[in-house]
């Protein structure tokens, strides 16, 4: 579940990413087919990379080993807890109820798509080369989907009809449907995320700037085209699965058609995403392992000599289900069923089966009105099974043991050998200085006049003629704009004359990047040398018995400390470089 809830949280946060790189970047170029595949490698790469993990490891040292040793016999015993019955598992009903409502989200779509086929197929459809042009005289607005167009040709003047059917084929010939029931989909499975409704909003949008900049480009009557996405404004739709002709955003269309085309050096844009899935894949997708070297003298160690289970009246759920978790570790299954309770909580009854896989399993069962005596557990290597009580005499209790391992801890002393010490890990390169330093900011455009409301009705002789008088001005001072957009242009030359002098630098920061990349390759091979040395490390050793230095503990975590931190200073170095640079680019 945690696991889950995870990638959930990356998935969402690559998507908030992506579009905010739009936002900040791309959302007034007019790289239009650019943007849509932008917006559809966004949202494959947010599910794809949260799968994607590396490893890395870290070699430490072990710390000091004191003078004297303890051979463990970790017998635990149980402590009274309260007990709690039929907890609620809020996790699971939260995950219950998200999955629920994100079905119901998608049942709508299906709903659509029924409803979309069934309209279609009573109404008479006309074959042509690339759609299927369906006549509907029940249809207010234009819409495609996939290979078919719906329209009502007596709302349309012959010219309109003409504009409206080259607009919706393009959608047609580029498959824009695909991208539409994409977004849908998203929005289904990651609905919570409010920026998932703005991300579609932004790709619908992107569709509509295509499909108008290239019928701009087909038809001669430029004015009228723009007359009629006025036209069509006051009519909806109600299937949410399709290319509409109406888009809410008309005033951005009309701008966008009458913006200049962006200049093709701006394509650099794109690649400020990349700086930010490298520090995504750093930062959240490497999973780093410590390792402690081998210590070859067999240091002061704590030898295991048995370990013990042991549950009685006042053993809880959660106590057996984190004992059963411990001995499956050690490759012993371990069920505890018809677990019966007196009104004090205290067990009467209780079945436990134990299974090694080996041929070593057997079943113990009690039942009766009175509380259970202490059942023991051995998981020793050799002596696996139900037990006596243990005779535990010559053992004390090790607090700084029972601390660690959250249970009652017995230990008594041995003889080992010195410590020794652990060579130092391998140190990773330096990456290579931002060559944007000083340039300047990219030059800002004009803002463009708001387009005049279409009239209500078109039969009011005096509202359209105010409205013609309105487009007029409007018009006016679209031509107005023409100095400011020549001076915008001007700047936005120079702006491109410092880039490109900046590119032998930027040449020698991408060799310089190069050289950086083939070095952490070769600290990277380092470091598998340096992990195979300590791989048998601290934990194995003489007579062939397993060791764990446990008195050692808290030294021990204070070096790996130390050397998590060594690690972090040196990853935050490569940061700040990565976000310098990502500044300079934006």
């Amino acid at each position: 579940m945690e696991n889950l809830l995870l990638y959930f949280a990356k998935a969402n946060g690559l998507i908030i990413l992506f579009y905010l790189m739009y936002v900040l970047f791309l959302r007034k170029e007019t790289f239009f087919v650019s943007n849509r595949w932008y917006f559809i490698s966004g949202l494959i790469l947010s599910l794809i990379l949260p799968l994607i993990t590396f490893t890395k490891t870290i070699w430490v040292e072990p710390s000091p080993i004191p003078t004297y040793n303890e051979e463990v016999s970790p017998i635990t015993y149980n402590t009274i807890a309260p007990i709690e019955e039929n907890p609620l598992d809020w996790s699971l009903i939260a995950t219950t109820a998200y999955a629920v409502i994100s079905i119901l989200i998608v049942i709508k779509i299906t709903m659509e798509l029924a409803s979309f086929f069934n309209k279609i197929r009573k109404h008479q459809k006309q074959k042509e080369t690339d759609f299927t042009l369906i006549h509907s005289d029940t249809t207010e607005n234009p819409f495609s989907f996939f290979h078919y167009i719906v329209i009502n040709p007596n709302q349309f003047s012959k010219e309109e009809f003409q504009h409206i059917l080259t607009h919706e084929s393009i959608h047609v010939k580029q498959k824009h449907s695909i991208d539409v029931l994409l977004g849908k989909l998203f929005c289904a499975f990651f609905w919570v995320n409010p920026i998932i409704w703005f991300y579609r909003k932004a790709m619908l949008q992107n569709l509509e700037f295509i499909a108008d900049s290239e019928t701009f480009q087909q038809i001669e009557n430029k004015y009228e085209y723009q007359r009629t996405l006025l036209k069509v404004v006051t009519h909806h739709h109600n299937l949410s699965i399709t290319n509409q002709f109406y888009q809410s955003l008309i005033k951005k269309r009309i701008v966008m058609l009458h913006t200049n085309q962006s200049n093709k050096r701006n394509v650099w844009k794109y690649a400020t995403i990349l700086p930010l899935l490298v520090g995504f894949m750093l930062l959240f997708q490497i999973e780093t392992i410590a390792q402690v070297k081998e210590n070859p003298e067999k240091s002061h160690t704590v030898k295991v000599e048995a370990v013990g289970f042991s549950w009685d009246k006042n053993a809880t759920d959660e106590e057996m289900k984190s004992d059963a978790a411990q001995l499956k570790k050690q490759g012993i299954d371990i069920k505890f069923s018809n677990v019966k309770r007196n009104k004090n909580g205290e067990i009467i009854a209780i079945k436990i089966e134990f299974n090694d896989r080996k041929g070593n399993k057997g079943i113990k069962e009690i039942e009766g009105d009175e509380p259970i005596e202490p059942i023991y557990f051995s998981a020793e290597q050799g002596n696996i099974g139900f037990t006596a009580e243990p005779d535990l005499s010559d053992y004390v209790v090790d607090e700084k043991l029972s601390k660690q391992f959250g249970t009652e801890i017995k230990v008594k002393m041995v003889n080992v050998a010195d410590p020794v010490d652990l060579p130092e890990p391998p140190t990773p390169p330096t990456p290579p200085t931002s060559v944007f330093e000083n340039v300047i900011d990219p030059p800002i455009p004009p803002d463009f006049p708001n387009v005049p409301d279409l009239p209500s009705n078109f039969d009011n002789k005096k509202a359209m003629a105010k409205y013609e008088k309105a487009m007029a001005q409007y018009e006016k001072k679209m031509k107005a704009l023409e100095p400011k957009m020549k001076e915008f242009e001007k700047k936005m030359e120079a702006f491109e004359k410092e880039m490109k002098l900046k590119e032998p630098d930027m040449k020698q920061f991408e060799e310089e990047m190069k050289v950086f990349e083939e070095k952490m390759k070769v600290f990277e091979k380092e470091m598998e040398v340096y992990q195979k040395k300590l791989e048998a490390s601290t934990e194995y050793y003489s007579n062939e018995e397993k060791v764990v230095k446990a008195d050692a503990q808290e030294d021990r975590k204070e070096k790996i400390e130390q050397r998590k931190n060594k690690m972090a200073d040196r990853r935050k170095t490569l940061e700040d470089r990565r976000k310098k640079i990502e500044v300079k680019t934006k």
